[in-house]
């Protein structure tokens, strides 16, 4: 797990300064019974970034994971770190309607939470983001990496705010800390920012083709590209 993106999603609050989105907590501007404020293009872009920066912890653990319990397929993000929850695996060989198998020869793979369940990311002093993940891929062995199929998607939840994501092609690879190719979609509000990953740590979140930005996978910061 990449411990400097962990360090960045803690502090993408201090970063983002006033913006009311991450932290859910209210403000003297934002009485209790007013309504949520509505999402600027620049406030989902920074969600965007954030979920991009949880891609790659999470989503590789599809051909990271190597520790079953009795047969059961789950991972639990370490306790102290900035991560939390548990994720669920179904692994098989044959594809999706072939065998149940071993997580280290399977060629096929279901990553999600399980129901009521999410992942914890924490974000400045009392915030959190909260991902729930349903996640389908091929698993390909030596090198060990895992292609997102057609379906996989999650939700983000952020005090009042919630967003859905999902991904086209998107590939994860065994101790990688970023993924190395494939797009992510993420909407929210008004607005659906496109994601694109080249395996560095810099990716480019596109709104309409009008819009542009440089994310640093490390921290979650965003870059307007002129």
């Amino acid at each position: 797990m990449n411990s400097k993106k962990i360090f960045g999603l803690a502090c993408l609050a201090l970063m983002l300064g006033a913006t009311l989105w991450l932290t859910g907590c209210e403000s003297d501007s934002v009485a209790p019974h007013d309504e949520t404020p509505e999402l600027t293009s620049e406030d989902v872009a920074y969600q965007a970034a954030a979920m991009a920066s949880a891609v790659g912890i999470v989503l590789p653990q599809l051909v990271e994971f190597s520790e079953p319990t009795k047969n059961e397929y789950f991972y639990t993000f370490p306790s102290g770190s900035d991560v939390s929850g548990t994720v669920h695996f179904d692994f098989r060989l044959g594809g999706a309607n072939g065998s149940p198998a071993p997580y280290d020869t399977a060629d096929w793979g279901h990553l999600f939470t399980a129901t009521g369940e999410t992942v914890s990311f924490a974000v400045g002093i009392g915030g959190s983001v909260e991902l729930k993940f349903d996640i389908l891929a091929d698993i390909t062995r030596t090198p060990d990496t895992a292609t997102l199929l057609q379906g996989s998607a999650g939700t983000f939840t952020s005090g009042a705010y919630g967003a859905v994501f999902s991904f086209a092609d998107l590939v994860v690879v065994r101790d990688g800390n970023y993924p190395s190719e494939g797009s992510m979609a993420f909407t929210s509000g008004n607005y659906t920012i496109t994601v694109a990953f080249d395996g560095s740590n810099m990716a480019v979140a596109t709104l309409n083709d009008s819009l542009r930005w440089e994310v640093n996978l490390d921290d979650a910061s965003i870059t307007p590209i002129v």
